[in-house]
């Protein structure tokens, strides 16, 4: 499992995250912004710089209206050799 050890959210759309073994990754949100939903309030630059936060201890990344990410997901989505090298099935899909 991975864990968030801090992040900040930028204007961008973007989290810049640092995970708790010190690596450092940058996670886009505009596709799942644009893809509307639960995401929509998102779209909105002071909502998602000033409400995101790190939950579970650094479990996952939330944001209020229950819009929540898990640090394992995130971290995927950074590596995506370490989720074929984790889970070589769920990555052939």
């Amino acid at each position: 499992m991975y864990w968030i050890e801090e992040a900040t959210a930028n204007p961008d759309f973007t989290v810049t995250i640092r995970w708790k073994h010190d690596a450092i990754s940058t996670v886009d949100f505009k596709g799942n912004i644009e893809k509307g939903g639960v995401c929509t309030v998102m779209a909105d630059p002071a909502f998602f710089t000033t409400k995101m936060y790190v939950g579970g201890d650094g479990y996952y990344l939330g944001w209020p209206e229950e819009i929540d990410f898990s640090a394992d997901s995130l971290w995927y989505r950074t590596h995506p050799e370490d989720l074929k090298r984790d889970y070589p099935d769920a990555a052939a899909e």
